[in-house]
């Protein structure tokens, strides 16, 4: 890493101070760095040695003038144009962030910039803004706003810099911010992400022109390579690298190389590279030699005794009995987080959760059943359906790479504008994204790692706000929670979801509240399409191939397709899937196909899936019937109880009856049940 790293600047950045007055002559400007002891953050090179620390340390002095520490300020000191303070005022921006302050000013003097900060420190203005203002300072007319006259012509080729971003979420979110500072000025943004249709994003460059370009590695190579596009940047002067460390571990490398072969060499047009990344691993180190300009700056934001984001969050694990208990404990866990704010909400927040799962499958079956999800009882609402247990203010909402771009962007913008929701959402959204206010992030099943674990942690607590972390993991992977996490993460085991430790696969009697919530999810799963529960069975099956004892997992996934999702046998797989994931000769394993996967597809009525005809997870509602007959087991989580839980006999419930026999003595949400627990419900939890 030493060697990656020689050609960094001796010296450090320093905070803002006053440049000359001659707003555009700032590009020219090499502002005196020094070292700031009082300083909140620390900006330091990627590598102390003794040379180095001796040649900082001569290079200390007294300031001259405060730090900037205000947008204002920078309009006050000819630094950022009016305009552009203007529409930051209006964002309601006025004090700037560590990485801002520590980068703004260097980076408007043209250097390149390798800066590590935490996702929520303000990454996307600290290069929007002198970005930029390098473009005005270079084209003056562009800073006018032109009140409907036509500005200045731009066209295809007039691209002046280039953003990178690993994912559509990401990009299309650093475009609307964009957009939003460049309001009332001449200059154009455009986005370039995969998912959209080519041929739209295209017209609308060759159209209005481009100065701006934020996109995606794959999209923004097939623009830049295709020779009747006209998109060229013989102008180009920045190049802005987001989350440099996530482009790396998406493998999108080559294609950043691809893209950098079709712009203008350094010897054609002198460019600076701005480069933000969460951590700086070797791989990011690799492009900093191969990348960045002699001379280039490493601003370091997060402080080495800085408590992580991660570990200030309270974070609670939950290990349930089965997998058919994930579901009721999610459902408990926010019907109880709702109802607090409900009951107090002087001294709560509105509850708005993201939701991670492991497979996009898991995510759409989720969705399903929140959404179908039906208080008990003859209550009914405004349109003449049963009212949903978490209020009509909280918003379902489901994001993931099945959908389509603009269902996507649609559900990320539902989501940001929602006081109270609950977005269901794969990792797409666990690193970078915005949304402001959210209270929980709940992660079903292990992530991946630690570093992932962290992410989806760092989408809550954000701007100075609170939040909390919850991990609900079955019984499988708690040991493998332990190894992986090696004592990482401040976990603490939390056992107040009753749903939790239900062992469902057995009679039993349960609480009120408790059996409310698994009648609740019974019925709502009672109305997805079998082919979503296919789907989401072999799904589950590749996410946990991690798990040695085979025969325990199939078991496992087995009481979830009878107990949790009604049907009457577990779903098939093909032999060849069998053979590759090891369990062709396991017991319990159903070899075969699944007549129901061949039945005539209609669209679904939760759209945004880009090809139905491929997508494997089914609709809404579209298969209650038939995911009816196939519930038809005698007993068990599931049966032909119209309003409880199982079969004729036994299981949670009968025809009429709650938890346990016919129903004739049962719990309370059977037929006649929802009133004060049934007659043959007791109070006591024999589970406590």
């Amino acid at each position: 890493m030493r060697r990656a790293f020689q050609r960094c600047s001796a010296s450090l950045p320093r905070a803002l101070s006053a440049p000359s007055s001659n707003l555009f002559a700032n590009r020219a400007l090499r502002f005196n760095r020094i070292v700031r002891q009082s300083q909140p953050s620390i900006v330091r090179s990627l590598h102390q040695s003794p040379l180095l620390r001796n040649e900082a340390a001569a290079a200390a002095a007294p300031e001259e003038s405060a730090p900037i520490t205000k947008f204002q300020e920078l309009q006050d000191r000819n630094i950022i144009h009016p305009n552009i303070i203007r529409n930051l005022t209006n964002m309601g921006l006025e004090t700037m962030t560590d990485v801002q302050s520590q980068t703004i000013n260097t980076a408007i003097s043209g250097t390149d910039i390798i800066a590590q900060a935490k996702t929520g420190t303000g990454k996307t203005m600290a290069f929007l803004l002198p970005v930029l203002q390098n473009i005005i300072n270079v084209d003056p007319e562009l800073a006018k706003g032109f009140r409907g006259r036509r500005g200045p012509r731009s066209t295809a080729d007039d691209i002046r810099a280039l953003i990178v971003s690993p994912t559509r979420e990401l990009a299309e979110q650093i475009a609307a911010e964009a957009k939003k500072l460049v309001s009332g000025t001449g200059v154009i943004v455009q986005t370039a992400v995969g998912g959209t249709q080519k041929s739209a994003g295209l017209r609308a460059i060759q159209r209005e022109g481009c100065h701006i370009l934020v996109g995606t590695p794959g999209r923004l190579k097939d623009i830049l390579s295709d020779p009747y596009s006209r998109v060229e940047a013989p102008d180009l002067s920045a190049m802005v690298f987001d989350e440099a460390d996530r482009l790396l571990d998406q493998g999108f490398w080559p294609e950043l190389q691809e893209i950098m072969r079709l712009l203008p060499t350094a010897a054609e047009k002198d460019r600076q590279t701005l480069m933000f990344s969460a951590t700086v691993p070797r791989e990011v180190v690799s492009i900093v030699r191969s990348t960045l300009k002699p001379g280039y700056q490493f601003v370091q934001c997060v402080r080495e005794d800085e408590e992580p984001t991660h570990a200030r969050v309270p974070q609670k694990l939950v290990t349930t009995k089965g997998f058919e208990n994930n579901i009721p404990a999610l459902t408990e866990l926010c019907t109880r987080e709702i109802a607090k704010y409900n009951e107090d909400p002087q001294n709560n927040r509105p509850f708005k959760a993201i939701v991670y799962f492991g497979s996009t499958a898991e995510v759409t079956m989720a969705t399903s059943a929140l959404l179908e999800l039906k208080a008990p009882g003859e209550d009914r609402d405004a349109f003449g359906g049963k009212e949903h247990p978490f209020g009509r203010s909280t918003r379902i909402l489901e994001i993931h790479s099945k959908l389509s771009q603009s269902a996507r962007t649609k559900a990320a913008e539902n989501f940001r504008r929602a006081t109270s929701g609950i977005l269901c959402s794969s990792d797409v959204t666990a690193r970078g994204m915005d949304f402001p206010n959210v209270t929980h992030v709940i992660q079903m099943g292990l992530p991946s790692s630690v570093e992932q674990y962290i992410h989806r942690i760092g989408r809550t607590a954000r701007a100075g706000k609170e939040g909390e972390g919850w991990l609900i993991l079955n019984n499988m992977e708690d040991r493998e929670a332990r190894h992986r996490f090696g004592g990482k993460i401040p976990l603490k085991r939390d056992s107040t979801l009753e749903t939790a430790s239900l062992d469902l696969t057995q009679e039993a009697q349960v609480s009120p509240a408790a059996g409310k919530i698994l009648s609740m999810v019974q019925a709502a799963f009672r109305e997805i399409d079998v082919v979503e529960k296919i789907k989401c069975f072999k799904a589950l099956l590749g996410v946990y191939q991690w798990y040695p004892r085979k025969s325990d997992l199939i078991e496992n996934l087995n009481n979830l397709s009878r107990v949790g999702w009604s049907m009457r046998n577990p779903p098939a797989i093909s032999p060849m899937l069998a053979q590759r994931l090891g369990l062709a000769r396991l017991p319990g394993v159903t070899i075969g196909h699944n007549p129901e996967e061949d039945a005539p597809r209609t669209k679904p009525s939760r759209p945004g899936y880009e090809d139905f005809s491929s997508n494997p997870f089914g609709s809404q509602r579209g298969g209650g019937r038939s995911s009816n007959r196939d519930g038809n087991s005698r007993g068990g989580f599931g049966g032909r109880g119209d309003r409880g839980f199982g079969g004729r006999s036994g299981g949670f419930g009968g025809r009429g009856g709650g938890f346990g026999g016919r129903g004739r003595t049962g719990g309370s949400f059977g037929r006649d049940g929802g009133r004060d627990g049934g007659r043959g419900m007791m109070n006591a939890d024999p589970f406590a």
